[in-house]
């Protein structure tokens, strides 16, 4: 028993560890000088929408989300395929059941607990990971495995039910994530033949999407709004992205506010506290969706590029760690995290810089928020599992 700890410890990812803890550090410093000085701790700020005690609560979420970590390390990874329906089901029953509480910010995003909201639209994210990585599995292992169109359908309609009722939320973003996770999964399953197939069809889909709202803003809102495709507010976002001076004291204004706030930043940055768009509340909900805009400003290209790179090793690490699983579940399962990461971080940090549309994605382990805090934690803690399961046992 004491050479299988050994050897677990001696296994374990150090460098994933210190990594996040790093980014952790980040995300108080940011949390912190986004809200500093504009909110009373007991109270907090209701016309800036910043919660009382916001750090507090944030570092309270930060300890919770290692604990839930470590948790998820301990735990051996291959019991979760035991449990994928109940984890896909239970899940599916809060996303209905977010339906009977009030909006927040004019979604049915939350269900409220004792002094905290949950998202399940975050949990979703892990559940369909986890059951689509043992349906990959399980095919892998057949006699002759298929890997045709036909089945593939389980897995598209696994992803279309939790998709549509986020969606219908609406949370556009969060249903963004999915279909990132499912083209990841898909890309490192699939033929190439088939996957070029649906790459083809989504890049043409997107190219019409696009050159409608480009050329035909005010035609392309009308039909979205007619067939309730999009709500109006996702509509002009998406306007606002092609045309930035489009509505820039409404749609666009957050997203030019914090454009600012990046450029201002220059080199080195204005230094903690001192960021005149950071320190002005210039940037709506600073600290949730567009923290990056604050990191940038106050430590400047450097300390932004810094964070970045924390980012990109914690991806190489989940990558490294997938390739040398023992089976395919691990892998696939590291494989959809590794796509929802890279995805959320790419189009938090682009639409901040204003190179993707802004979507209400947070930026992951750095934003504000305890559900997709602990989450994000526990994914992390499941590829950690793998990492201290690498080694088959021998017996001496």
């Amino acid at each position: 028993m004491e050479s299988i700890v050994k050897r677990n410890l001696r296994d374990l990812d150090y460098v994933l560890i210190g990594v996040m803890l790093c980014i952790s550090i980040f995300s108080c410093i940011a949390i912190y000088t986004s809200t500093y000085g504009k909110a009373n701790p007991a109270t907090g700020n209701a016309l800036l929408g910043i919660p009382p005690h916001i750090l507090y609560r944030q570092i309270v979420w930060e300890v919770l989300s290692y604990g839930a970590m470590f948790l998820m390390m301990v735990v051996d990874y291959k019991s979760l395929a035991k449990w994928k329906w109940w984890f896909y089901g239970l899940t599916m029953l809060m996303l209905l059941a977010v339906f009977g509480f009030h909006t927040v910010n004019g979604a049915h995003s939350w269900i409220p607990l004792p002094g905290l909201s949950f998202q399940p639209s975050e949990l979703a994210k892990v559940a369909v990971i986890i059951w689509t990585a043992d349906y990959m599995a399980k095919m892998n292992e057949r006699e002759v495995p298929d890997y045709s169109f036909k089945a593939l359908l389980p897995i598209f309609v696994v992803f279309a039910v939790p998709f549509a009722l986020i969606l219908k939320e609406p949370a556009l973003g969060q249903a963004l994530v999915l279909l990132a996770i499912l083209y990841t999964m898909l890309l490192v399953y699939v033929k190439r033949k088939h996957l070029q197939v649906i790459l083809i069809g989504t890049v043409a889909f997107l190219l019409v999407v696009f050159l409608a709202v480009g050329v035909f803003p005010n035609q392309t809102i009308r039909v979205l709004d007619h067939q309730h495709i999009l709500k109006p507010y996702q509509t002009q976002r998406l306007i606002s992205f092609i045309d930035p001076g489009y509505q820039p004291l409404k749609s666009g204004y957050q997203v030019l506010e914090a454009e600012i706030a990046v450029g201002s930043g220059g080199v080195y940055g204005t230094g903690l506290l001192r960021g005149s768009q950071t320190a002005g509340s210039w940037v709506p909900f600073q600290w949730t969706d567009f923290i990056f805009s604050a990191i940038a400003e106050q430590l400047g290209f450097l300390g932004s590029s810094v964070l970045i790179m924390l980012f990109l090793i914690m991806l190489y690490r989940m990558i490294k760690i997938a390739t040398s699983a023992l089976d395919d579940f691990a892998s696939y399962a590291i494989a959809g995290s590794v796509g929802m990461f890279a995805f959320q971080i790419f189009e938090n940090i682009g639409m901040n810089l204003v190179i993707s549309p802004a979507t209400g994605i947070t930026l992951p382990f750095v934003s504000y928020g305890g559900s997709s805090l602990i989450v994000n934690f526990i994914s992390i803690g499941i590829v950690l599992s793998v990492s201290i399961r690498r080694r088959t046992l021998r017996f001496d």
